[in-house]
C-alpha cells in the first residue's frame, strides 16, 4: 500500500514539473521579462528541457512500458514513443534558442536611474534570419529587476514625458 502511494506522489510531481516546463516554453514566452545574461538564459533553459526530458521519459516508462514489459511490441512502441518525444523536446529547444531579441540602439535615459532605458530591439532568429522587416522591430522601456532580469514593454516614445528623459548619444 505504501508503495502505490509514493508511486502515485512520484508521477504526480513529474506530471506537475512537465505542465510547469511546457508552461515555461510556451505562454512563459510571451511574459515580458527577458534574462539580462545571455549566459544564464541559455543555462536555465537547458536545465528546464532537462527537467522536461526526465520527466517525460520516466511518465512513458511507468505508464505505458512497465504494465507491458512482457509484450514486446507495446514495450517496443513506448520506448519508441519515449525516443521521439526526446527528439521533437530537442528540436522544439532548437528553434526555442535561436530566436532572441536583441538590442539596435538606445533612444532614451532615465534621469533618475540610468538603467531604465527606451531602446530599440529587433527579433533575431539566428541563421533563421529577422531584422529585416518593419515588423521585427519595436521600441520598449526597458527597465532592470534583482540585476537578473529585464522587463522590456511597448512604449510610444511622442507621449513620453521629455523633462524626465535625456535623449541618448552615442
Amino acid at each position: 500500500m505504501e508503495q502505490t502511494k509514493t508511486s502515485k506522489r512520484k508521477y504526480g510531481v513529474a506530471f506537475i514539473l512537465i505542465l510547469c516546463c511546457i508552461f515555461i516554453f510556451t505562454v512563459g514566452q510571451f511574459i515580458p521579462v527577458y534574462f539580462i545574461d545571455i549566459n544564464v538564459r541559455q543555462k536555465f533553459y537547458v536545465g528546464v528541457l532537462s527537467v522536461l526530458l526526465i520527466a517525460t521519459t520516466l511518465t512513458v516508462f511507468s505508464f505505458a512500458y512497465k504494465p507491458h514489459r512482457n509484450k514486446f511490441l507495446v514495450g517496443l512502441t513506448s520506448v519508441f514513443v519515449g525516443v521521439i518525444t526526446c527528439i521533437l523536446f530537442g528540436f522544439w529547444y532548437f528553434f526555442l534558442s535561436l530566436a532572441v531579441w536583441t538590442e539596435t540602439a538606445t533612444y532614451y535615459v532615465d534621469k533618475d536611474n540610468n538603467k531604465v532605458k527606451i531602446i530599440s530591439r529587433y527579433l533575431n532568429e539566428g541563421a533563421f534570419g529577422g531584422g529585416t522587416e518593419s515588423s521585427d522591430f519595436e521600441i520598449v522601456l526597458q527597465r532592470p529587476v534583482l540585476n537578473l532580469f529585464n522587463i522590456q514593454t511597448k512604449i510610444d516614445t511622442t507621449s513620453i514625458d521629455k523633462n524626465k528623459w535625456i535623449k541618448y548619444k552615442e
